[in-house]
This record gives structure tokens, C-alpha cells and sequence, in this order.
């Protein structure tokens, strides 16, 4: 009794370090997931922290895309008029010598005629200092000028983003629209009209291309935005063409930037502010140095932003920021924004999901603890113990199982059936593939200088792709490749059929469209599982060194000719087999001279996968072909296969991959 006392009492304590054990486990468990959570939880908001990057990446890259646009329009509109003033005005010309359009004011201004045939612009104005016998001389000259304003007035109405276009003369005149007369003469008696002329020169730029010219470059507190190329008359500089730029157009569309945490500030070559979206707000000067206007801070993150690589958002510390240099224009686009705010919507909107994930968790880790306890571990344990103790009864024998313990061993049970199941349907599937690998060619071909191999590797235990070679008659070898819908056992059969179709169809002698034909019809006939099948049917003839084909719907072969070069036999066009009721197929002809080498494949080997999700595609197929030019047919087989296997580093199979190779040796 004392003996039988302690056996229950060592049975006790193994029972009790078994929960505490359990405990521990659920205890650990519970950390793990926990830290997995708040693991999962960062690396979303990372993962989601660089979407919102890119997603500011792709919304300043809009934005530059449309400032661009405006620039490019404003450079194309220059240049236009550049051309148009290098042409002139012919003075022979009935429509232009019957006029004029300018005259000497009594007080010896330049002023348009009201008088003329011609219609000017009510908004244009013309000032200078030319006296009459200069008006002559530049007649052609200020015509020109004249002729230009319709073109102004056009661009003026229609392009927002000017605000003023401009001829001005090395003689000291200027045409400008929109203007009152006052504003002309006042824009040639400033040192504006010096300015842009000098911009120019021949001496400045003899390459005679438009510049632009901001408030770093123009005189005085002028913050405008000027355009303006040279116009030369039998290589002599006249003049300049200009468009002055809307700042607060411009203004606008940068304003227009809808991102909600950051802005962008548009910046010349020289670092002149061009457009700010808080420029009214903040008192910035447009056009001076963003050094000398911006708000400090604002200047330190520009500065951060120039120095770093442009088209890329750079997170640092609370700011990102992002540089896009314009293509049309020397302009900066700057994005500064609050990385802060980002992670804060972020966790907002991220993180009660987060928590709501662990407290369910925590619940489901409870109660399954606490099921697993109840159900398992104490029935697993007062099982121990009651075994244990039942060494001690004697004759009577072990006791039977209790209750709670009974349905654990109905589920061992139960598993260890289900896995004796999986084992047979495996072997099942075994005899299968035997089967399918029987019913293909097992040796090559060997007809005259004619050699056949096939090679097939099943994506599954069975697959549906199939190949067969077969001789005709003394001078004709069928060979065949084909591609059932699907994979697995339905696949495995289907083709199993398709091929005893087709190989009795074919050693009757008839053509390949003839064969594709009929099988068709018999296959389309008893199709109730909706399968179909692509099939390329060649029939070589040795004597003459032909090959007759149809292709259903088939990869086209390519044929590695003796010489090296690759021959794509081009699909017929004709439709899929088991599909189309009472279809036809078309019939092609190529020739195949000693040393040419015919490959026909599925595409399991084209549309296999890298392990970075490349696919392998036709062309590394071609190449592949290239590399073994004068090689057996088994050899040209094996390399193709090689090379994907090699492509896909190791990736499951998606598909079936199968190839036949026929090549004509060459003559000893």
C-alpha cells in the first residue's frame, strides 16, 4: 500500500510539471505572437510608408509633366515666332507696299496708323526713337514686326501662361502687346529692352538659341519670366523675339499640387523662386534668390534636396523631398514634405487594425488554451497517471481508456488512414506515369540520315503534353507534338486518345491537314469534359528533303538550318482540335537539307519562370538552338531542356515541357 502510495504521488507531480510546462508554452507562445503583431505592424507601415513615396513620387512627377508642357508650349511658340521674323517682310509684295502701318507722332514717337487697311490690335502698342529717314530704312524691319502681332494676340488669348509678347529692335524700337502706348515707351526708355537684346547677342551666344531669363536675370525688382530667342536678317542681329511668362499663372498650376502634406516650390538656374505656393502668406519675393526669401528652415530642406539624387523621394528624419530638373525649361521642381504626418495617417489608420488582429488573437490563444488543456493535456495527463497506476493492479490487466481520451485516438486513426490513402493514390499515380512514359517513343529514330528523339518532363506525376514519331512509309517519318488543356490524370487520358487518333489516322498516308481533320472530328464528337488540344503534325519525306505540315493551334517549330541561321515556321492560322465542329486545316511545306535541325516544343518550356519572375520567352529558345549547331538530335533535345531547367534556378514546374528534335545528318 505504502509502494502503491508513492506510485500515485510521483504520478501527481509528473502531472503537475506537465502543466506547468503547458503553461509555459502558452505563455511563449502568447510573446511570440505578440512580437510577430508588432513585427508585422512595422513592416506594413515601412511597406506602406514607401508606397506613399512612390505615390509622392508619381504625383510630383505629374506635376513637373504639366510645368513642363507649359514651358515646352512657351519654347515651341518662341521659336516659331524666331522663324517667322528671320523671314521678313517682302517689301516687292503688292499686299504690304501700299501702307504703312507705323508713323512719326508730331512729338516723334512711333505710333500705329489708324488709318490703314490693315486691323491692329487695339491692345498693341509700338514705341521708339526712330525719325523719318530711319523709319524708311527699317521699313521692312518694322513691318515684320507688325505682321508678328497677330500672332502675339493669338498666343496672348489662347496661352494662359503668357502674359506679353514682345519684338524688340537693335534700332531702338519695340513692338508689345498686350500694352498701352505708355507702357511701350516706358518699357524702351528702362533697361528691360537693353537687357533682352544683350541676353542674344551674337556676343553673348553665337549658337543664336532661345535662353530664358528670370528675376535673377532681369533688371531692377522685375520678377517675370521671359522667353525670347534672336532674329537675324542675312546673318545681322536685328532684334529678339520674346514671351513673357504669367507668374501668377504659373503660380497657379504649381499651387494646384494636391498632395496634402508637402509643396513644391519651382526655382530658376540660379536658385530664383519662381513660383511658391505660400508666397502671398509668407511675403516671398518671386524672382530673388530662395536663399535671400525663403523662410530658413524651407531654405535648409531646399538645400538638403538639391544635393541629393533627383526622381527619388528621400525620407530624413521628419522631411522628404524630392528634385525633378524640367527638360523644357532650366527650372528646378522642389517637393518638401512632412514624413511625420505620412507615418501618423499611416499608424491612424493602420494600427486599430493592428491591435484589433492581437486582441483576437489573444482571445483565440485563450480559448484554445484553455480547450486544449481541458480536452488534451489533463485527459493526456490523468491518462499517464491512471496507465502508471495500472502497473500496480496485477492480474487484472490495464484499465480501459477513459472517456475524454477516446476521440484523440478516433483522429490518430482517422490520419493514419488518410495518410495510408495518400500513399496509395501516389503509387496510383506511379503505375500512371509508367503507363504514359509506355505508350510515348522509348528509343530514338533512326531512318536513313534521318534521326528522331523525343524528351518530356511532366510538370505533375502525369501531364497531357505528348510527342511521337512514326515511319510512313519507305520515305516518310511522321513526327508529332502536341498540348492538352489542363494537367494531371483528365489531361494524361485525353491525350492518351488524342494520340492513338492521330498515329492511326497518320499511318495511313494521307496529308497532315487531312489526319488533323479527322481526329478532330472524332475528338469534337465526344467531348463532353470541354477539353481541346494543340497539335503540329509534320511528315518528312528523306528522299526529297521536304517536310509537309499543319499546325492546330500549335507553337510554331523552328528549324536550325546547316548554316546557323533559325527558319520560324509561321502558324496557318488554323483553329485548336476538339473544338471547332467539322473544321479544316491548311497545309505548309519547308525544306530541310543535311545538317538542318527541327525542333518542336510545348509551351512549358517558353513559358517557364525565373525565380525573379522573368519568363524564359522565344527568343532564349532560339538562342538556346543556336549554341548546339552541328549536334545529334538527342544532344539538341537535352540542351533545351538544360537551359530552362538553368533559367528557372530551382522554381516548381507550371507546366509540361516537351520537345522533339529530327535532324538530317550530313552526308559522310
Amino acid at each position: 500500500m505504502e509502494l502503491m502510495g508513492e506510485t500515485r504521488g510521483d504520478a501527481r507531480s509528473e502531472r503537475m510539471a506537465l502543466m506547468r510546462r503547458y503553461a509555459l508554452i502558452l505563455r511563449l507562445a502568447y510573446a511570440v505572437l505578440v512580437t510577430a503583431a508588432v513585427g508585422f505592424f512595422v513592416l506594413q507601415i515601412d511597406d506602406r510608408e514607401k508606397a506613399e513615396w512612390r505615390a509622392i513620387a508619381g504625383r510630383a512627377k505629374e506635376h513637373a509633366l504639366i510645368l513642363d508642357a507649359l514651358a515646352d508650349a512657351v519654347a515651341a511658340r518662341v521659336r516659331e515666332l524666331q522663324e517667322t521674323a528671320a523671314l521678313g517682310v517682302d517689301m516687292d509684295d503688292p499686299d504690304h507696299t501700299e501702307h504703312r502701318f507705323v508713323e512719326l507722332a508730331a512729338d516723334g514717337r512711333l505710333v500705329f496708323r489708324t488709318d490703314g487697311e490693315r486691323q491692329i490690335p487695339p491692345t498693341a502698342a509700338v514705341a521708339g526713337s526712330l525719325g523719318a529717314v530711319d523709319l524708311d530704312a527699317a521699313s521692312s524691319e518694322v513691318r515684320t514686326a507688325v505682321r508678328l502681332l497677330d500672332d502675339f494676340r493669338y498666343l496672348v488669348a489662347l496661352l494662359p501662361i503668357v502674359d506679353r509678347a514682345y519684338y524688340v529692335s537693335v534700332r531702338g524700337f519695340a513692338v508689345l502687346l498686350p500694352a498701352t502706348p505708355l507702357q511701350a515707351e516706358q518699357f524702351v526708355s528702362e533697361p528691360m529692352r537693353s537687357v533682352l537684346l544683350d541676353a542674344v547677342s551674337a556676343g553673348r551666344d553665337p549658337t543664336r538659341s532661345p535662353v530664358w531669363l528670370d528675376g535673377s536675370d532681369l533688371p531692377g525688382a522685375h520678377s517675370g519670366i521671359v522667353h525670347l530667342a534672336p532674329v537675324y536678317r542675312e546673318d545681322r542681329f536685328v532684334g529678339a523675339v520674346a514671351l513673357q511668362v504669367s507668374v501668377p499663372y504659373l503660380g497657379r498650376v504649381n499651387g494646384d499640387f494636391d498632395y496634402p502634406v508637402g509643396g513644391t516650390a519651382l526655382l530658376g538656374p540660379d536658385g530664383a523662386v519662381l513660383a511658391y505656393p505660400q508666397a502671398v502668406q509668407s511675403a516671398v519675393t518671386l524672382g530673388a534668390a530662395y536663399r535671400n526669401t525663403l523662410p530658413e528652415m524651407v531654405v535648409r530642406r531646399i538645400d538638403q534636396a538639391l544635393d541629393r539624387p533627383d526622381r527619388r523621394v528621400v525620407g530624413d528624419g521628419a522631411v522628404l523631398t524630392y528634385v525633378e530638373r524640367l527638360e523644357a525649361a532650366p527650372w528646378t521642381l522642389v517637393y518638401i514634405g512632412d514624413r511625420w504626418a505620412v507615418l501618423g495617417a499611416l499608424v491612424v489608420e493602420h494600427g486599430p487594425q493592428t491591435l484589433a488582429l492581437v486582441i483576437v488573437l489573444t482571445i483565440m490563444l485563450l480559448i484554445a488554451g484553455w480547450l486544449t488543456r481541458r480536452e488534451f493535456v489533463e485527459p493526456a495527463s490523468r491518462l499517464v497517471e491512471h496507465i502508471k497506476a495500472a502497473g500496480e493492479v496485477g492480474p487484472s490487466g490495464p484499465p480501459r481508456v477513459p472517456v475524454a481520451w477516446r476521440p484523440w485516438f478516433r483522429t490518430v486513426t482517422a490520419v493514419f488512414r488518410e495518410n495510408a490513402d495518400l500513399v496509395r493514390i501516389r503509387q496510383e499515380l506511379q503505375i500512371a506515369r509508367d503507363m504514359q512514359a509506355a505508350v510515348l517513343p522509348r528509343q530514338p529514330l533512326q531512318h536513313g540520315r534521318l534521326g528522331i528523339v523525343g524528351r518530356m518532363q511532366p510538370a505533375l506525376e502525369v501531364g497531357g503534353d505528348f510527342y511521337d514519331y512514326f515511319q510512313i512509309d519507305d520515305d516518310r517519318v511522321g513526327v508529332v507534338i502536341a498540348d492538352v488543356s489542363g494537367k494531371g490524370v483528365p489531361a494524361s487520358l485525353f491525350m492518351m486518345v488524342t494520340r492513338t487518333l492521330l498515329k492511326a489516322a497518320g499511318m495511313v498516308g494521307e496529308g497532315p491537314g487531312v489526319c488533323l481533320g479527322r481526329v478532330n472530328s472524332l475528338l469534337e464528337a465526344e467531348n463532353d469534359a470541354a477539353m481541346f488540344v494543340t497539335v503540329f503534325y509534320g511528315v518528312i519525306d528523306v528522299s526529297s528533303g521536304t517536310m509537309v505540315y499543319a499546325n492546330g493551334g500549335h507553337n510554331p517549330p523552328h528549324v536550325l538550318k546547316a548554316d546557323g541561321s533559325i527558319l520560324t515556321l509561321a502558324p496557318l492560322g488554323d483553329p485548336i482540335l476538339a473544338v471547332v465542329p467539322g473544321a479544316t486545316f491548311r497545309e505548309g511545306r519547308t525544306s530541310m537539307g543535311p545538317g538542318d535541325v527541327l525542333l518542336l516544343y510545348t509551351d512549358g518550356l517558353t513559358e517557364a519562370f525565373s525565380a525573379e519572375g522573368e519568363e524564359f520567352g522565344d527568343e532564349r529558345l532560339i538562342s538556346a538552338l543556336s549554341q548546339v549547331r552541328d549536334r545529334s538530335s538527342a544532344d539538341v533535345a537535352d540542351h533545351c531542356l538544360k537551359v530552362v531547367d538553368d533559367f528557372a534556378q530551382g522554381v516548381a514546374q507550371s507546366d509540361d515541357m516537351t520537345c522533339l528534335v529530327a535532324r538530317i545528318d550530313p552526308a559522310a
